[in-house]
């Protein structure tokens, strides 16, 4: 098989798996605090095994630790924002809202990296937000508060990607992903007793359909999609894997309806907001590499 062929197939794969978080998300029967509490501890245990057989804890210094441990906090406030928005709403609505990660993006970068906003990245952050208003406007009550912290979840992981490409060039990346899932735990660790302490009947533990689909969550939509992501990024261009990411969106909202039914909850105007969210969202790398072209 075309290796290029192959990387798109191994991309496409990963993209379908991250499709799953939103449902495995709403499956688990724990709090957002401590599912994410669970995956980051059994994906950083996962990895453990890896990165002592390449030797990733070799070229770790103090401050490529310090600066990813801080990330990772970010990533943590992501994860309990995301499956927050999952357990007040729905799948559906949270993974509409990590759409709008791309575009964040840009805003987030040009803030941290003191950079003008070109004028058809802005174009793109406006025109997503008829899209917002028609979804927060056509959902029930109880799933607004949901949109809204999905939305908090979405500048999170736009803020830490930025980090990341910042600071990614200092450490492979195994090595960063490890850093950045342990200090999750760490920091969701100091943060469980005062949450337990306001929610002392919160549950804890995992019951036996929680940790299998604990283990998949982490196995299989954390660590091995991490993996074929890494390997179809050799060969494909960044143009292409934008725009596959892209699908996490539309493959989470298809497996919503397949699997849990989701769009009895929601009307078509729901789905009119999806689209316009959607539509800018791809609009985006197609104006990026315009602009790329021209400038060449």
């Amino acid at each position: 098989m075309n290796i290029v062929l192959r990387s798109y197939i191994y991309l496409h794969i990963a993209v379908f798996l991250f499709g799953f978080t939103g449902i495995l998300g709403y499956v688990i029967d724990l709090p957002a605090i401590t599912l994410v509490w669970w995956r980051s501890l059994l994906t950083w245990l996962m990895l453990l095994p890896y990165m002592f057989y390449t030797n990733g804890f070799k070229h770790i210094t103090k401050r490529s630790f310090a600066i990813f441990a801080g990330i990772g906090c970010i990533v943590a406030l992501h994860w309990i924002s995301f499956y927050g928005s999952i357990k007040l709403a729905n799948s559906s609505v949270a993974m509409i809202c990590l759409a709008t990660i791309s575009v964040m993006t840009v805003f987030c970068d040009a803030w941290f990296n003191k950079k003008s906003i070109l004028w058809k990245d802005a174009l793109i952050g406006i025109a997503i937000i008829p899209g917002i208003l028609l979804i927060i406007q056509n959902i029930s009550t109880q799933y607004k508060l949901g949109f809204i912290v999905g939305l908090i979840a979405a500048a999170f992981s736009a803020i830490f990607a930025t980090l990341n490409k910042k600071f990614v060039q200092s450490l492979h990346s195994i090595s960063i992903t490890w850093i950045e899932l342990f200090a999750v735990w760490a920091f969701i660790t100091l943060m469980l007793p005062f949450y337990y302490n306001i929610n002392p009947e919160a549950k804890f533990l995992p019951n036996n359909s929680d940790l299998f689909y604990l283990i998949i969550l982490s196995l299989f939509c954390t660590v091995i999609s991490y993996v074929l992501v890494l390997k179809s990024l050799h060969h494909i261009s960044a143009f292409s894997a934008m725009l596959t990411f892209n699908l996490e969106t539309i493959y989470g909202i298809i497996l919503s309806i397949v699997i849990l039914h989701e769009h009895r909850q929601m009307n078509a105007w729901f789905y009119f907001g999806v689209l316009l969210i959607l539509l800018s969202v791809f609009l985006h790398p197609y104006l990026n590499k315009a602009r790329q072209k021209k400038s060449k």
